[in-house]
C-alpha cells in the first residue's frame, strides 16, 4: 500500500475543503467557498432572492447588517441571514 492511500485519498499536504453552514430564512445551506458575495448568497435559494428583498446578516449583540450585492462575506459555521422587504410602504393607515 503506498502511503498516499495509506493517508486517504488526499495527496499529502493538499487540504480538504471545509463545508460551512449556514441559515438564509431558516433554510439551511452548505457551501464549500471561504467567501462570498452579496449577489452569490442571493442565488443560493432554489427561487433567488429578488432585488425587491434587502439580505442582512445577523450578527448576535450588534445590530444586524445589510449585505450588499458587491459585499464579500467570510463564511464560518453558523452565519445566519435573513430577508426583508427593500421598500417598505407603511399605507394609508385605518381608515373610518
Amino acid at each position: 500500500m503506498s502511503d498516499e492511500a495509506a493517508a486517504g485519498s488526499s495527496p499529502a499536504g493538499e487540504d480538504q475543503e471545509h463545508v460551512f453552514h449556514i441559515q438564509i430564512d431558516r433554510a439551511h445551506y452548505d457551501v464549500s467557498q471561504p467567501q462570498l458575495t452579496g449577489t452569490e448568497l442571493r442565488d443560493l435559494p432554489p427561487a433567488p432572492i429578488p432585488p425587491t428583498r434587502d439580505l442582512f446578516e445577523v450578527i448576535p449583540g450588534h445590530p444586524d447588517r445589510k449585505i450588499e450585492d458587491s459585499d464579500v462575506v467570510e463564511m464560518h459555521d453558523g452565519l445566519r441571514f435573513f430577508t426583508a422587504p427593500a421598500t417598505i410602504n407603511p399605507g394609508l393607515g385605518p381608515l373610518f
